[in-house]
């Protein structure tokens, strides 16, 4: 579905807007823009489906790549097709920034009038050039990620099969708005159009015209030759079954893109006419006219997402052939460039890459200014569709006929180029005014056969049917010529036969095409033995004989694995077609036909010159000179290298010349050394036939040195190798002499370096000390540190102990006093709570820091939360004047519920404490995982710079009334802390005078299945246990005192207790509630243990701890035996609460 709607990049803005335009001034001729590719998929599917099965076993990536490996991988003729495209494809790109450039214009700027308009907006706003800037920068960043381009686009092809969906669905709403809402249905359209001369002359005009044909050739010939269309339909295919799809679902796209062409088209004739509006604008100028403000944007990013993909996809395919098949070779062939280092290469292509593209887009709107007055959107496309068929004849004739050869298309394709230039381009520049005006006319130096549009005085009726016909028959005609005129190479031969005979039966892995009966392995290896000789061809059958665990013996039958194995060997030699033939021919022990032996000969020579061309170039690539000379001593190779170091005159080095004519030249010149000539010919003769390795150095009469390399050959023959070392024994003396200089240097140095050590020793010692000081410093003041939290964490008890007393004694007294006492009472009770309020952040932010605090996470409803909180705030919400909301929430999260409420009851506390008039709404809002609970408030706001100083210690806002709020500013500081113990994030936004929002992310879990367990509203309505008697155990008498007062004034009766006296009261009496303090004394047994042993004998009673220690290990044991905690100091509301509260087994009441 992807590869098919992909295929649609062949609908650009030319289909979206100038298909239109066409219909409005040339009638039915638009129509063969959709007709070629069905008839492309219906018809010549056979074609595409070899051209996918050949790019894939040929690895190519381009439609160069393609043609160039048709034609024996010819790189020269690969990089004149990536020329060729760029030639012809740039008015295609120019075309796309023409269309969107027109509908912006047409949009912004009001433009409605005749080509040349959008030229008039430009200058440094030209949007034309800023179209093709961004464009640039779109392409290079998601279409040039990879260096081989047969790493598929997959990212690019799915997004222009998005834009394929686009560009058709906006198509679709813009013609059918037009067509049933505009003019009321297609019936009511073509009857105002018919009553139009100009339409009626367009559409009464007759079908088949040359244009139409012409037109028609072109768009069927867009799908194998347009360079976008190759690489979407045949490089970017990762299944060739994807073809079957193709076949149909484009067509229906096709035909459904041509649809609302002819509407379109007669609407803009009814309303506009065709000369007050450009009939390319029809589009856009009728969603203007509509004034529909959506209609017109539907319309333009139709147009510009078939403008966009065209772009992306046809610069990524220019650059890829460019850089590939131009660039690359061009920078290799560079004398001062070397690749012979190991380094990675894949930065500088993609850099190479990208840099083509801009240029590409850049000349792209070069053209676009060049053609865009006086010229429609089809008319530039047909241009480029008209230069893209000069592929067809090298491209779909090499994949059908063998003899098209390299010269052939080549020059076939640069004479047709040509053609085409002075055919379809000079005339559209001489209408540009670039050209005279006469050479349209009488052609140029009034040569009147030649008029670019009369060509040899022939007439078409149409200047695009003349230019197509005369630039396919130049071209076909240069390369049949060419082709028959020239010889074909082996390269070549071998890749005709792979490109024509694809699919023809052939040699496959598992059997040769020669299995004829009774062969045997000796009369096999006599025939190998022809062509590869008696010692090869043995080494050869004992190699396959090792490889597969076998032995050959000469009367045994050869099998197709042997037979196939003897066929590459031939193959190495003699070319795989013609190592077919031998077998064939060898083994049935018959003649060659005449015709398959010039053949052979033709074959075996061109084997045999290909690989003596290998090997020179070789040579020439090897720095060192080479000579190798046969068994006889006659020389058969060398290369430019050897003839330069000895400076041999031209001609003395030739095949078959002997060796010694060549020793004898250099003795005479002294390069042998003193002594006679003939003597030092002799020993070098004589050294040579004895095949011995040699390796010696010879100081030559100018100074330079040259290492003399020989080895002997299998079979016979001598290679020797000269490689120039002067340089290498200059920098070896040089290194000498710096030795013997250095031993000197070294020995003075020596002791200079020895006073600098003692120096830097004595500095090291002193730094060392240093350090040490500086890190035992450290250490202090770290312990310090540590000891002020723990004090501060231990002190806890001591420092709210006189508190917790004195709000007990202040409660007790206010509820048996009135008037002015009670009044005093209540600030007393008032400045205790305000102790307090200053003390617990100080003491929880120590334990904190102390490591003090364990974490508890649980699942538990949040509601368990959020529903006691609301009712204690409410209160004090309307106390303030304020309305306090909350958001039911029946999600469950993993928390520590103590914390978790410690830290929404401080958002709770400053939005109410911060809120003069107004709201609080507290929630909850699902989140995939998470559950983020917000709590909103109407207050003045944090200014922007304030909000990353929040959380930090002592940092305290203003109320509402501008004067600073009580306490140490530790509140949020504490929430912070104990949001990251409990892993959960917290996040504020606020507006000044508008509000603030604190948000907490909690992580969200499933509910488990747990009892029924009572609410607060339950135990309200139940009404509170009655509590008769209680007992009270503390070793502070102050504190005790103060706890009965008050209790027994909510007619309690009260005992008092010793802390080691505990047990045995309880076992005498019964209590309804037993108050302990955790801190008995130094030595004394804590409260909680006690509970903890009093527990299990009286089941009926509640237990509850006072305690100022938080550690969470105490929370646990309390939960563990079912007690309450009631933190210091108390207030009569907490103790009262905790006293007449509800009871839940497993679970623990916080107070």
């Amino acid at each position: 579905m992807i590869y098919a709607l992909s295929l649609a990049v062949y609908c650009t803005s030319w289909s979206f807007f100038g298909n239109v335009g066409a219909a409005a001034t040339d009638g039915w001729s638009y129509l063969a823009v959709y007709i070629g590719p069905i008839i492309a998929f219906g018809v010549f599917a056979p074609v595409l489906r070899k051209m996918l099965l050949i790019a894939k076993q040929q690895n190519t990536t381009s439609i160069a790549d393609f043609i160039g490996a048709r034609y024996g991988k010819s790189q020269s003729l690969a990089g004149l097709v990536a020329l060729v495209a760029l030639v012809v494809i740039l008015p295609y790109i120019a075309l796309q920034l023409d269309a969107i450039t027109m509908s912006f214009n047409t949009i912004v700027h009001g433009v409605y009038s005749r080509p040349g308009s959008d030229i008039a907006l430009s200058g440094w706003t030209d949007t034309g050039l800023l179209v093709a800037i961004g464009m640039a920068i779109f392409t290079v960043a998601f279409g040039t990620r990879h260096v081989n381009p047969r790493e598929s686009h997959q990212g690019i092809i799915r997004a222009i099969a998005f834009e394929s969906l686009i560009k058709l669905s906006m198509f679709s709403i813009v013609g059918a708005y037009v067509t049933f809402v505009m003019f009321g249905g297609l019936g009511e359209l073509m009857a105002r159009a018919h009553a139009t001369d100009s339409f009626n002359a367009l559409f009464n005009a007759p079908l088949i015209t040359p244009r139409f044909i012409t037109i028609l050739v072109l768009s069927t010939a867009a799908v194998f030759c347009l360079p976008r269309q190759f690489h979407v339909g045949v490089v970017e295919n990762t299944d060739s079954r994807d073809l079957a799809t193709a076949r149909w679902l484009f067509p229906v796209y096709l035909f459904l893109m041509s649809l609302f062409v002819v509407p379109l088209a007669a609407a803009g004739i009814v309303l506009f006419g065709t000369t007050t509006v450009e009939p390319d604008r029809f589009v856009m100028a009728l969603t203007l006219a509509n004034g529909s403000s959506w209609l017109t944007l539907a319309a333009y990013v139709g147009g510009l997402s078939a403008a966009t993909s065209m772009v992306i996809m046809a610069t990524i395919t220019l650059a890829t052939m460019l850089c590939n098949e131009v660039v690359v070779p061009v920078v290799m062939r560079l004398p001062w460039v070397k690749f012979g280092q190991s380094r990675d290469l894949s930065r500088s292509l993609l850099i190479t890459r990208r840099v083509l593209i801009g240029l590409i887009l850049i000349m792209a709107w070069g053209v676009y200014r060049l053609f865009a007055t006086g010229q429609t959107l089809a008319g530039i496309g047909l241009l480029s569709l008209s230069g893209a068929v000069l592929f067809v004849t090298p491209m779909i004739g090499g994949i059908f006929i063998r003899r098209i050869t390299r010269r052939g298309a080549m020059n076939g394709l640069i004479a047709g180029l040509i053609v085409w230039l002075y055919t379809l381009v000079l005339p559209m520049m001489a209408v540009q005014g670039w050209l005279p005006d006469a050479w349209l006319t009488t052609g140029p130096l009034d040569i009147d056969w030649l008029q670019p549009q009369a060509l040899f005085d022939t007439h078409f009726g149409d200047p695009l049917t003349h230019g197509v016909f005369w630039t396919l028959a130049v071209q076909i005609f240069v390369t049949a010529a060419v082709s028959m005129n020239t010889s074909i190479t082996l390269i070549e031969r071998a890749q005709a036969v792979a490109f024509v005979n694809l699919g023809v039966r052939r040699a496959s892995a598992s059997r040769s095409d020669v299995r004829p009966p009774a062969i045997r392995v000796g009369e096999l290896e006599v025939l190998l033995q022809r062509f590869l000789g008696p010692q090869s061809a043995r080494a050869a059958l004992n190699e396959y004989a090792g490889h597969h665990d076998r032995q050959l013996l000469t009367h045994q039958i050869v099998d197709a694995s042997l037979l196939q194995f003897a066929e590459q060997r031939l193959a190495g030699v003699v070319g795989s077609s013609s190592a077919r033939l031998m077998l064939a021919s060898g083994l049935r022990q018959r003649d060659l036909a005449l015709d398959d032996m010039v053949r052979l000969l033709d074959r075996t020579a061109d084997a045999v010159q290909f690989n003596r061309n290998v090997l020179q170039a070789a040579l020439e690539n090897i720095d060192q000179g080479i000579s190798v000379v046969d068994q006889d001593l006659r020389l058969v190779a060398w290369n430019t290298r050897y003839l330069e170091l000895f400076e041999y005159p031209p001609g003395l080095a030739r095949t078959g010349r002997h060796i010694a004519d060549l020793i004898r030249f250099n003795a005479m010149r002294g390069e042998c050394g003193p002594g006679s000539v003939e003597e030092h010919v002799r020993k070098r003769l004589e050294h040579l036939r004895e095949g011995k390795p040699h390796q010696f150095e010879r100081h030559r009469r100018n100074n330079t040195v040259l290492q003399m390399t020989g080895n002997p050959m299998p079979g016979g023959g001598f290679v020797t190798t000269f490689n120039d070392i002067t340089e290498f024994k200059r920098n070896e003396a040089a290194l000498t002499r710096m030795n013997e200089e250095l031993e000197a240097r070294v020995s003075a140095r020596t002791e200079e370096l020895s006073r600098a050590n003692a120096g830097l020793r004595r500095e090291n010692e002193q730094r060392a000390v240093a350090q040490r000081a500086a890190l035992e410093a450290r250490r202090d003041a770290e312990r310090a540190n540590l000891s002020k939290t723990r004090f501060l964490a231990a002190a806890s008890h001591d420092l709210l102990q006189p508190l917790n007393a004195a709000r007990l004694f202040a409660a007790g007294a206010e509820q048996g006093t009135r008037d002015a006492q009670h009044s005093a009472l209540k600030q007393i009770q008032a400045s205790l709570e305000s102790a307090q309020t200053l003390l617990e952040p100080l003491l929880d932010i120590s334990k904190i820091d102390a490591g003090a605090w364990d974490v508890k996470p649980q699942s538990f409803p949040l509601s368990r939360i959020l529903d006691p909180l609301t009712h204690e705030f409410e209160v004090l919400a309307r106390n303030a004047g304020l309305s306090l909301h909350a958001v039911p929430c029946s999600a469950w999260v993993r928390s520590d519920p103590n914390l978790l409420r410690r830290i929404l009851q401080n958002f709770l506390s400053n939005a109410v404490r911060y809120t003069e008039t107004g709201h609080v709404l507290i929630g909850a809002r699902r989140q995939r995982e998470a559950l983020r609970i917000e709590i909103w408030d109407t207050g003045p706001g944090i200014e922007t710079d304030q909000l990353g100083s929040i959380f930090e210690e002592f940092q305290r806002g203003t109320t509402s009334h501008g004067a600073a709020e009580r306490g140490l500013g530790l509140g949020l500081s504490l929430a912070d802390r104990m949001s990251r113990l409990l892993g959960h994030r917290i996040d504020v936004d606020s507006k000044p005078g508008r509000g603030t929002v604190f948000r907490l992310t909690v992580e969200r879990v499933a509910p488990e299945t747990a009892p029924a367990q009572p609410h607060a509203e339950d135990s309200d309505k139940a009404g509170h246990k009655s509590i008769g008697t209680a007992l009270c155990v503390d070793d502070d008498p102050a504190s005790l005192d103060a706890l009965v007062g008050l209790l027994e004034r909510w007619d309690i009766d009260c005992m008092t207790a010793p802390p080691e006296d505990a047990a045995a009261i309880m076992a005498d009496e019964s209590f309804d509630v037993a108050i302990f303090d955790y801190d008995l004394g130094a030595d004394v047994e804590n409260g909680m243990s006690r509970i903890e042993r009093l527990r299990p004998d009286f089941p009926d009673t509640r237990f509850l701890l006072v305690t100022a220690n938080r550690d969470q290990t105490i929370v646990a044991r309390a939960e563990a035996s079912s007690t309450g905690i009631i933190y210091k100091p108390i207030g009569p509301v907490k103790l009262r609460a905790a006293i007449y509260g509800p009871t839940i087994a497993g679970e623990v009441e916080v107070y």
